[in-house]
């Protein structure tokens, strides 16, 4: 038993190295966004893509390997939020989203990142809600879109499709919903942990 947690509590276990890739193709969305440049859009969406879609997977593995650990659970749940954090803050820089958004999705996981410290070391686990789940999708799904329109709008292989404005119009819109149930969630959130915050137990 325990050759089998320490197993699963390594970096280089196949989870864990999801998460990390995660990290790591951060930067390089955000450098193609920052770019500019033909094509760059294009890539930086499929590499998005790619990386968004290692969050479900990463813990899909974990699960069916056995591999659930609390390395892995710091890994997925930093991996996601640098990602987001990342790619939103480069948008911000080219316009394709307002400061004030971005603010609201960024100051709401840092609260909530909080809390789950709290949490953590009154050894009790918040897990995952819907809402949450639901802003999650919503918001990786709005940023892909807008990755897409960067794209049409730099010059890439959207660029005659006449489809700029449209998936500018649509991305845009998604973000709003994400951070309306950013915030909602949020609240959700907080008021579970309200025992927790006040000296008690959930």
């Amino acid at each position: 038993m325990a050759d089998a947690r320490a197993r699963t509590a390594r970096i280089s276990s196949a989870p864990n190295l999801l998460g990390v890739a995660r990290i790591l193709a951060t930067p390089v969305v955000c450098a193609l966004v920052l770019v500019e440049a033909p094509g760059a859009g294009i890539a930086a969406f499929v590499i998005f893509g790619i990386a968004a879609l290692t969050d479900w997977a990463d813990g899909w593995l974990a699960r069916r390997r056995d591999e659930v650990s609390p390395l892995g659970v710091f890994m997925d749940l930093t991996a996601d939020k640098v990602l987001v954090a990342g790619v939103l803050v480069a948008m911000v820089e080219v316009g394709l989203l307002p400061t004030w958004m971005v603010a609201t999705i960024v100051v709401r996981e840092l609260v909530i990142s909080g809390v789950r410290q709290v949490a953590a070391a009154a050894d009790v686990v918040i897990p995952a809600r819907a809402l949450g789940k639901s802003k999650t999708a919503t918001t990786l799904v709005g940023m892909a879109v807008l990755l897409l329109a960067w794209d049409a709008t730099t010059g890439g292989p959207l660029a005659g499709t006449g489809l700029a404005g449209s998936l500018e119009a649509l991305g845009f819109w998604l973000m709003v919903a994400a951070t309306a149930l950013t915030v909602v969630s949020g609240w959700d959130y907080l008021r579970g942990a309200l025992p927790i915050l006040r000296g008690g137990r959930t």
